[in-house]
């Protein structure tokens, strides 16, 4: 399983990174570019030297907004107005500026705000099609179930499991019920505690998740790049 976190907030690499290398994992951090790392780099290079995934969450983490729908993003910003060549170039910018941070050349790209498409309907375009040559794999759409792993899973849009506001107790069971299928759980979390995000979860929720995932020796926790590199292996 991976364990994600989006938007580059302090909290993560003050408080979840450290957490995560006490019981030996590892986790992937997608990073909004304009925001934190753009203005100090440093603490996320420190974060990937001690093994874990920057993950590219775009250059202005743009979304899909309707006049009653997400009314806080610029409408520079809606992924309704984007060209795929826009979308493209701002990615792989993003790209290079994660590059200057880590030195890797792979790694997995986050959809923002889980939106799949750019444009208006009709000519709306899949995003999928837009990174494929870009990305090892992409966490896509929300469906709060597993990724069941097959020949013809599409890595440029896996589903992810949103953690953010759920007890320890639903964590759990979503764990205990990937495991049994032999799924692979990617799970979403912003914040760590009220007032690091709108969308949060509390500390001793993720300390008590850390602490059953430490407990289960058949689970694999990595980041997301890894796993997705596993699996492409094996697919062939």
């Amino acid at each position: 399983m991976s364990i994600t976190f989006d938007d580059a907030l302090p909290v993560h690499h003050e408080l979840a990174g450290p957490a995560l290398e006490a019981r030996g994992m590892r986790g992937t951090f997608y990073l909004h570019i304009a925001m934190a790392p753009c203005s100090d780099p440093m603490p996320w290079r420190a974060l990937a030297a001690r093994g874990h995934e920057l993950g590219n969450h775009s250059l202005f983490h743009p979304c899909r907004r309707k006049a009653t729908h997400r009314t806080w993003l610029d409408k520079a910003f809606d992924l309704r107005r984007y060209e795929p060549i826009r979308f493209q170039q701002e990615v792989r910018v993003a790209n290079a500026f994660l590059k200057l941070i880590d030195g890797l050349g792979e790694r997995t790209y986050a959809y923002t705000c889980y939106d799949t498409h750019l444009g208006r309907w009709p000519n709306k375009t899949a995003i999928a099609g837009l990174i494929r040559s870009d990305f090892v794999a992409a966490r896509g759409g929300r469906t709060d179930q597993p990724v069941i792993v097959s020949r013809d899973l599409d890595m440029m849009n896996l589903g992810c499991f949103q953690a953010d506001g759920l007890s320890l107790a639903a964590l759990t069971d979503a764990i205990d019920i990937t495991r049994d299928r032999g799924g692979w759980l990617i799970l979403v979390f912003h914040g760590i505690g009220s007032g690091t995000h709108g969308l949060f979860v509390e500390p001793s929720t993720l300390d008590g998740l850390l602490d059953h995932l430490a407990a289960q020796n058949e689970i694999w926790v990595a980041p997301v790049v890894e796993i997705a590199k596993w699996v492409r292996a094996a697919s062939h």
